[in-house]
């Protein structure tokens, strides 16, 4: 299943050994990204090694893990698609998120409920994530 995953759904599998950790690395999934998220985690590093509790080696072997999983896809590659997220979802910061899908036809990973009102694409959270993908 290709999956467009957002910052707060990297950063919660950095912060803790959980359902969404074990979805980055379950094989049934194809995950992509806009690249800015890299910019995100280094704005919030600080803000996870804290909330992880883990020491600056383990984040970084983790963080290396995790982005090996994930197609990073540069921002210049989602800008054909920027209008039309812009016309599905209000929120700037979540454009490029919208435009990942749209350009990949993905789903969208998010616990956010911004996404719900339009139907270009299927939203999925970790939950309902999980137990689509434990049915494939």
């Amino acid at each position: 299943m290709r999956v467009t995953a957002d910052a707060n759904v990297l950063f919660a599998c950095l912060i803790k050994d959980s359902v969404t950790r074990r979805l980055f690395f379950n094989p049934a999934l194809s995950l992509f990204s806009p690249e800015f998220i890299v910019d995100g985690l280094l704005r919030h590093v600080l803000e996870i090694k804290g909330k992880s509790g883990l020491g600056d080696d383990e984040l970084y072997r983790l963080t290396e893990k995790v982005f090996s999983q994930v197609e990073l896809v540069p921002d210049s590659d989602l800008k054909p698609f920027l209008p039309g997220a812009a016309v599905l979802v209000a929120d700037p910061k979540d454009w490029l998120y919208v435009a990942c899908a749209l350009r990949n036809n993905t789903v969208l990973w998010s616990n956010d409920n911004d996404f719900g009102f339009q139907r270009r694409f299927r939203v999925l959270k970790t939950k309902e994530l999980a137990s689509v993908v434990g049915s494939l």
